[in-house]
C-alpha cells in the first residue's frame, strides 16, 4: 500500500512539475508589457517620441486607421481594439541603454486625436488628423463599462459622423482609461 501511495504521489508531483513547465513555456508565468497585455502589438525603438506622435496625427495615419476600424466589433476589449487598430509601443532610445523598461515609452494609435469622457461609464476616442493647421474629425469609437471603479472597457459602437471636438491639447496616450 505504501508503494502505491508513493507511485500516486510521485505521479501527482510529476504532473504538477510538467504543468509548471508548460505554463512557463507559454509565457503565463512571466509579466507581460503593461502597454501590451495581449502581447499582440508591434514594438519599435525611435529617436524621438514627439516625432512619432506627430506622424500619428497626420492624414496618412488617419486613412490607415479608418480602414482598420472596419474590423472593430462591439464587445471588443480595449486591448483587442488596440491590436485591431495597429497600435504600436514605441520606446525612445537615447544611447546604449539596456533596460528598455526604464526608457520613455508610449503606445501610439494612428489617427487618435483625443479621448473624451462624457461620464464615468462612457468614453469616446476621437480619430481624425491634425496636419498643417487643418483638423478633421473622421470617426469616434465609443467605449462603455458597467462599473466605474473597474477598467473593463469594451467597444460599444463606432460613430462614423461624430460631432465631437478635441478641445484640449492633451496627449491622447496620457489620458486615463
Amino acid at each position: 500500500m505504501t508503494i502505491l501511495r508513493m507511485a500516486i504521489g510521485g505521479t501527482t508531483v510529476c504532473e504538477i512539475v510538467a504543468s509548471l513547465f508548460l505554463l512557463a513555456g507559454s509565457g503565463c508565468l512571466f509579466m507581460r508589457d503593461p502597454l501590451d497585455p495581449l502581447g499582440a502589438l508591434d514594438h519599435r525603438a525611435v529617436r524621438e517620441l514627439s516625432q512619432v506622435e506627430q506622424e500619428a496625427r497626420g492624414s496618412a495615419a488617419y486613412e490607415r486607421a479608418r480602414h482598420r476600424a472596419e474590423s472593430v466589433t462591439p464587445g471588443m476589449s480595449v486591448a483587442e481594439f488596440e491590436a485591431a487598430m495597429g497600435a504600436v509601443v514605441v520606446v525612445e532610445r537615447r544611447g546604449n541603454e539596456d533596460d528598455e523598461m526604464h526608457l520613455p515609452r508610449r503606445k501610439v494609435i494612428g489617427g487618435l486625436l483625443c479621448r473624451v469622457a462624457p461620464s464615468g461609464r462612457r468614453q469616446r476616442w476621437v480619430f481624425g488628423y491634425d496636419e498643417g493647421g487643418v483638423e478633421l474629425i473622421g470617426f469616434a469609437v465609443e467605449f462603455q463599462r458597467d462599473d466605474p471603479e473597474e477598467e473593463d472597457w469594451v467597444v460599444r459602437r463606432i460613430d462614423w459622423s461624430p460631432s465631437d471636438e478635441c478641445l484640449t491639447a492633451e496627449d491622447p496616450s496620457t489620458v486615463a482609461r
